[in-house]
């Protein structure tokens, strides 16, 4: 008999989301929880795990009682991607957490770049410092007393299951994103593993949508569930959200957030230089990611420094453009697509410059990183693009957009898009059905006569990028 609901959990770096759905993908009940990301120094992002777990059992409880505590068949559970997590064998973290956007690794990133050709090659992946395998070199090299306590280096939702099981996994759409993969293999690389010097540290593989355990029954009695329950193995965050949405082989989905991503689905895991190409959350099948760190971080930024609203911001989006004016370049906290080592820039200043010239300078310039991001894909951006995440919400910003990119835009709205493909996992696991997700679809934003104009101040944006590299 099927069970009455399926649970699904989503680690992001900021905070958890714990989403309770029914077989027909229906929203009964959902809650969030915030927690810390801390920065003990310039270019570090670390997070307490404890902080994590408090957060879900705040997250979980919340939801399942909005949800009047239906029975649940399985939890799913996914998050935020990179990032390393060291722990002894039952599990406790023997230091902080550290993350994707945690860029003290750099150095370390010498032994990937000394690799031999073909296992370079074979990482198929830019060379990030917040990725896995260079975060345990680091570990390594400046941390050896806490590698000698750790039994596992987990990517974070792996140790959040790790949490709710008491057992170690990890599975391909997670662990294709470490530096530690050989992707045309479509498992570990032995070079990359030897380069990061902690090869007996990784958990077991196993398929995102197989049981990788089932409730503690500590984990049970905080959450409110019953011991034993299925958990799934899960996914990185990125392809959970893809399982829930769907994404059809050339086609690609634009999310903006904090970051952007540009996302293409391809049977071919062939390397494509600036991109990513990471496993999905399927049994079998790749997607190429053009991600951008620096979007609705950058427009925070500027909105805050200049004290303005959102409003202020999005209405100086909706002005006609000009082809000179101020340039923004907004890579502050550098950048992965389209190039590493840039840095952030305003130009372009004048007696008259206002307020209103540099918000939608900031603007332009998210929309320009994305549109240079967006090239690099093999054969770009197609003609029409689905467009996701709740930076793109307000429709100023959505036709700024069209007209850069010079593409139609499909907004599709799924509340809470990760933790709904989690759910899915979850379902699969357990052997219990449930539909796919329905977005809810906007109105289609097409190309003005704007984009002529962009075109011009874009060929501004790549010069003055040039002029910026560190």
């Amino acid at each position: 008999m099927a069970g009455e609901a399926l649970l699904g959990v989503d680690l992001g770096t900021s905070g958890v989301k714990a989403v309770v759905v029914d077989h027909r993908a229906g929203v009964l009940g959902e809650a969030e929880a915030a927690y810390p990301v801390r920065a003990p120094r310039p270019g570090w992002a670390e997070t307490d795990p404890a902080d994590w777990w408090r957060a879900t059992v705040e997250a979980v409880r919340r939801a399942l009682a909005a949800a009047g505590n239906p029975r649940v068949a399985a939890v799913g559970v996914d998050g935020q991607m990179h990032g390393l997590v060291l722990a002894r064998a039952d599990g406790v973290p023997v230091r902080l957490a550290l993350l994707w956007a945690d860029r003290r690794a750099t150095a370390e990133l010498r032994a990937w770049h000394a690799l031999a050709e073909a296992d370079r090659r074979a990482l198929a992946n830019p060379l990030v410092p917040g990725m896995t395998g260079p975060l345990l070199a680091w570990v390594a090299r400046h941390e050896p007393h806490v590698l000698a306590e750790a039994r596992w280096a987990l990517l974070p939702k792996d140790w959040l299951r790790l949490r709710l099981t008491g057992r170690a996994a990890t599975e391909p759409s997670d662990a294709s994103a470490t530096l530690l993969w050989d992707v045309p293999a479509d498992t570990w690389s032995e070079a990359a593993l030897r380069a990061a010097g902690a090869e007996d540290l990784l958990a077991p593989l196993v398929a995102s949508d197989e049981t990788a355990g089932g409730l503690s029954a500590g984990a049970a009695e905080e959450l409110g569930l019953a011991a034993g329950t299925a958990v799934a193995a899960g996914a990185g965050d990125t392809p959970a959200a893809l399982l829930a949405a769907g994404l059809a082989e050339g086609g690609a989905q634009l999310s903006i957030g904090s970051g952007a991503q540009i996302v293409t689905a391809s049977r071919d895991a062939g390397a494509v230089a600036g991109v990513h190409v990471y496993r999905t959350a399927e049994r079998t099948g790749w997607y190429r990611m053009a991600a951008v760190q620096n979007a609705g971080v950058a427009l925070e930024w500027v909105r805050a420094l200049l004290g303005a609203t959102w409003e202020e911001v999005y209405a100086a989006a909706a002005g006609e453009p000009e082809e000179g004016g101020v340039v923004f370049l907004p890579h502050l906290t550098g950048e992965r697509t389209p190039a590493l080592g840039r840095v952030g820039a305003l130009s372009g200043l004048r007696l008259d410059t206002g307020r209103t010239e540099i918000l939608r300078a900031a603007v332009e310039g998210v929309a320009f990183t994305v549109r240079h991001a967006a090239a690099l894909l093999p054969g770009g951006l197609p003609p029409a693009v689905r467009l996701a995440g709740g930076g793109a919400r307000d429709p100023r910003f959505r036709a700024l957009l069209a007209d850069v990119l010079g593409v139609e835009l499909h907004p599709v709205r799924l509340r809470s898009a990760s933790a709904l493909g989690a759910a899915r996992l979850a379902a699969r696991a357990a052997g219990e059905p449930m539909a796919r997700p329905r977005p809810q679809r906007d109105p289609v934003v097409r190309p003005t006569h704007r984009k002529e104009i962009y075109d011009v101040k874009f060929r501004r944006y790549l010069t003055r990028l040039d002029q910026t590299a560190e």
